[in-house]
């Protein structure tokens, strides 16, 4: 990041922007930007900030050089939580770098987490992008993940609380999240009907429409609250150095356990395996790929062969997990179905849903097989 001091101006008497940061560098660890520049002798603030779709949401807005104005304040909350931000040179605060361990390993992936809760919390915040409420929880995920596995060399009374406090922002944003994924994919199913079916459907996306503004509401209600704050700082903590226990273990023999784990669930499933079954095969699945790719910086192309297997499991127990979810939902709507028309139509997409639910369990064996042998070669 390049810095300016407001009171340089070039040959024309036009001061050039002054570029802003705020403590532990988190403006730059989501690749975000705040500058303040003079205009016409009036200061006028600029936030930079990325989205899941690549394009920059930017705010623009004028204001004194102290505080930014209301408006820059609103989109990051997040990253202010209390502290000002100043005109600094990143020259002189350079960053440390964490050793090549253990222990600085999972700075690293906390620290990697913490920059994608900062970096998505915008754009949920705002309602800006819909991937965005995915790229959050996916970090709640990981770090909750790679903290589970490296439970044998933590303080557990610091690491359980705070994976708990993960898991709480990850249920805070899933009804939003639920939301996106079944409108979407009803969306797309719509379009497939014939009239007058369609139009009777398109009903159903108005009232789940409404669902999602409430869901919408609820998340940044999470997001606005001092539990939230508190968990950003004590993730910005961890990363800096988590509370450990004497002893030492290999990453690959965490990864290992994790892979133990994931097998006693997924060896014992059969065609006719419950979905609560299905659904922490799932977890495992979560678990095990998180770990491996903690571990894959010491394991190397085996663990990243596993990484690649375990994201196809997933994929697969996700759209049968999806399906699930979408017929539920549909299951409600078609009792609250308000004409003859839409409760047809909602009956057609519990049966789509129904269709994906085979389809995955059909791939799960070979997802499995394929899978297992991957995780035989890189932790057996």
């Amino acid at each position: 990041m390049v810095t300016y001091d407001s009171t340089v101006t070039d040959g024309n008497g036009i001061a050039e922007p002054a570029e802003y940061e705020l403590p532990e560098g988190r403006l730059a660890l989501a690749g975000a930007t705040l500058s303040r520049r003079l205009e016409n002798g009036q200061g006028i603030w600029r936030l930079e900030l990325p989205t899941p779709s690549g394009e920059p949401f930017v705010v623009e807005q004028a204001g004194g050089p102290v505080t930014p104005p209301k408006e820059v304040r609103k989109a990051i909350p997040a990253f202010l939580r209390g502290d000002g931000p100043r005109i600094v040179d990143p020259e002189a605060e350079p960053r440390e770098e964490p050793p090549d361990d253990s222990i600085g390993r999972l700075r690293v992936v906390l620290e990697a987490q913490y920059a994608e809760l900062l970096r998505h919390d915008p754009a949920v915040r705002l309602d800006l992008d819909a991937e965005a409420v995915h790229g959050m929880r996916v970090a709640t995920r990981r770090a909750r993940a790679v903290l589970h596995a490296a439970r044998p060399i933590l303080d557990r009374a610091w690491s359980e609380p705070l994976r708990d406090e993960l898991k709480w922002l990850g249920a805070s944003l899933g009804r939003r999240r639920d939301l996106d994924v079944l409108i979407r994919r009803l969306q797309k199913q719509i379009e497939q009907l014939d009239q007058p079916e369609r139009t009777a459907a398109d009903a159903l996306l108005e009232v789940l429409a409404a669902e999602r503004q409430t869901a919408q509401a609820l998340a940044v209600d999470a997001l606005s609250s001092d539990r939230y704050f508190s968990l950003l700082d004590q993730l910005e903590s961890a990363a800096r150095g988590p509370r450990v226990q004497p002893g030492e273990v290999s990453l690959r023999e965490l990864a290992g356990r994790e892979f133990a784990r994931l097998r006693k669930r997924a060896d014992g499933l059969d065609p006719d395996a419950s979905d609560e079954d299905l659904h922490r095969a799932r977890i495992a699945g979560k678990r095990a790929r998180y770990a491996a790719e903690f571990a894959a910086p010491e394991v190397g192309k085996r663990a990243e062969k596993f990484v690649k297997r375990a994201k196809d499991f997933q994929d697969v127990l996700g759209a049968h997990q999806d399906a699930i979810v979408a017929e539920a939902h549909l299951r409600g709507l078609l009792a609250d179905a308000s004409t003859a028309g839409a409760a047809f139509a909602a009956g057609r997409l519990v049966e789509g849903e129904r269709a994906r639910r085979r389809e995955a369990r059909a791939h799960l064996p070979n997802a499995w097989r394929a899978l297992r042998r991957a995780g035989k070669a890189a932790w057996e």
